[in-house]
């Protein structure tokens, strides 16, 4: 009884998807003002069928499957020859269809199952919206239906690529019927166009669009590739419909694309303008003086203004009505296509969103080290296989022009980072959870949350910090033999640094040396002392092997990896002091 009970529920779900996704079709249609679906593939017409048919049966001759079992095997090759062609002759469209649809069964390839039963399947639940066409009857019909285009009469056009069963005599496919159909610029306005394939996945559609567009020069804005993977599994409508779905959401997708890049393109350009037209005086101010004054890289507050100038201009641009109006209207149009269920879903490839999210997150470990930001709130480093975040208020942070921090204020706070799994972390108490800052990440499907354990945070100092922003992979190295650095593209203040970092280390190499030579036979509290002095108070590390053997260079088990951008880590940072800050309540009575 379960198990009947499961196999009538399986087919409720797929008749109330299959209900779904026909009503999802037709409201497409209805929403964008399109009069009906016209489906080109060689499956369409099953008279088309006839020469595979022969062909398949022909093959399998020797074989004689049993499974087929609407051919008497056994009669003499003439007789059986004569035999497949009057049984296909003598037989109606749904029985020939039949036949053929065994002889693919027994072949065990889906791809042709699915390309064989969906024509018909699609016309039994759309009707008159839809006119199945073989190649051959689009080339006799096409300029009947062309004709008949213009804005009362709007098309949506599939095609399918390849015409294995009925190629057409000028050995074009379906690429090639929708190119003309395309290039056609008087109907532009009227069509919409899928290509269909069995050649590619639903995750490859818009990389193999892009292939097209490149190498058959079609408009991006006026196709969609649909991968044929979509209809396994007995889901062929539903697919069909989220297909369709893309097809007809691409041009005001692609227009919406069009009318925001106009908008920032025009906004970089006047605010190019502006900045360009900004008086030397104004300029050096802002850029040399202020930045110089502050600690801040001049490249950093160049981008600050590039940033406020831009944002300006754009929302300038978008003052007048009608811009904002087309805009709106593609919204719309989209937001009233989306909401439509079809009872199918098409995987979504967030790569690219990943991406972005991430670079509003974090500046990666090769820009922020080979250009060598100075260090920051928010920075993560990477200590003895351990992470762990810099947090401290800029300001004391910020080298001024003389290479110094305010006071001489080297300190920072450094605080472990976690992975904790979201199950625990969603059980935590108030409390608890104020004892942790949540680092945000591009990973949703990760089981864990990456944290800030406040109650792990240790002061340290800054100086070991200080020497990655000296190298290209953001390592804490020194080589002693460089007196200065000579680069000339790093911050005058950061230059300076360097020689106060130079003569701190110089003088921390010399202490090893001295105590290498040392005869005691009890040397580990000196050792101690002299190896993890001051300096690495409240660090973790090991640095009994930070000198090379030539006694040049010091490397520290310290490299930083990412810096976690603001408004981010200003809030962690707040989170944090406000931890620092928390009341304390005697314990209460009642508790157990």
């Amino acid at each position: 009884m379960a198990v009947i009970s499961e196999v009538e529920s399986e087919a409720g779900r797929k008749i109330k998807a299959n209900g779904q996704a026909k009503n999802a079709i037709l409201q497409f249609l209805t929403e964008l003002g399109i009069d009906r679906i016209i489906y080109v593939d060689d499956r369409c017409s099953i008279q088309e069928l006839k020469e595979a048919f022969i062909a398949k049966l022909k093959e399998k001759y020797d074989l004689k499957p049993l499974e087929i079992d609407f051919i008497e095997w056994n009669s003499p090759k003439p007789k059986f020859e004569k035999s497949i062609i009057d049984t296909w002759e003598s037989s109606t469209d749904k029985v020939k269809r039949d036949l053929f649809l065994k002889i693919l069964n027994y072949e065990g390839n889906p791809d042709d199952i699915e390309n064989s039963t969906a024509p018909l399947n699609l016309k039994n639940h759309l009707n008159d919206k839809i006119n199945l066409l073989s190649p051959s009857e689009w080339e006799e019909s096409k300029d009947q239906i062309i004709h008949e285009l213009n804005s009362d009469t709007k098309i949506l056009f599939l095609f399918d690529i390849e015409f294995e069963h009925a190629p057409l005599a000028s050995g074009r496919n379906g690429i090639d019927l929708a190119k003309e159909l395309l290039n056609n610029q008087e109907i532009k306005d009227f069509v919409y166009c899928g290509i269909f394939s069995h050649l590619f996945n639903v995750d490859e559609e818009y990389s193999m669009r892009n292939e097209y567009h490149k190498t058959h020069q079609f408009e991006k804005s006026r196709f969609y590739t649909i991968s044929k993977k979509r209809f396994h599994n007995d889901s062929y409508l539903p697919g069909l419909a989220e297909g369709i779905r893309n097809t007809l959401l691409i041009n005001e997708v692609e227009h919406l694309k069009s009318e925001s890049s106009k908008v920032l393109r025009k906004a970089f350009k006047d605010s190019l303008i502006e900045i360009d037209e900004l008086n030397p005086d104004s300029f050096n101010h802002v850029i040399q003086k202020s930045s110089r004054k502050e600690g801040i890289w001049e490249m950093a507050t160049l981008i600050r203004i590039n940033n406020v100038v831009t944002k300006d201009k754009a929302l300038q641009t978008l003052l007048p009505k009608s811009k904002r109006t087309k805009i709106n209207e593609s919204l719309t149009k989209i937001r009233k296509v989306e909401k439509i269920k079809t009872g199918g879903k098409t995987p979504f490839d967030k790569t690219q969103i990943k991406e972005l999210r991430k670079k509003e997150l974090f500046i990666e470990n090769s820009i922020l080290n080979q250009l060598h930001f100075p260090i920051s709130n928010g920075d993560i480093f990477s200590i003895n296989g351990k992470e762990f975040i810099l947090l401290g208020q800029p300001c004391n942070l910020a080298l001024r022009s003389n290479g110094n921090r305010d006071r001489g204020y080297d300190i920072g706070f450094f605080i472990e980072l976690e992975s904790i799994p979201k199950e625990k972390f969603q059980g935590y108490s108030r409390g608890q959870l104020a004892t942790l800052g949540l680092i945000e990440t591009t990973d949703a499907s990760s089981n864990n949350y990456k944290v800030a354990r406040f109650s792990t945070f240790k002061t340290v100092s800054l100086l070991p910090l200080d020497l990655t922003v000296f190298d290209p992979k953001g390592r804490a190295t020194i080589n002693l033999n460089n007196l200065e650095h000579d680069s000339k593209t790093i911050q005058d203040s950061w230059k300076l640094r360097y020689k106060k970092l130079h003569d701190e280390f110089l003088e921390y190499r010399n202490k090893i040396i001295t105590f290498k030579k040392l005869r005691s036979s009890d040397k580990d509290g000196l050792k101690r002392l002299i190896y993890y002095g001051e300096m690495f108070s409240n660090y973790n590390i090991n640095n009994d092997d930070v000198l090379n053997s030539s006694r040049n260079q010091i490397t520290f088990d310290i490299q930083r990896i990412t810096y976690y951008r603001e408004p981010y880590s200003s809030d962690l940072l707040q989170q944090f002091m406000q931890y620092l800050s928390r009341n304390a309540f005697d314990r209460d009575f009642l508790m157990d």
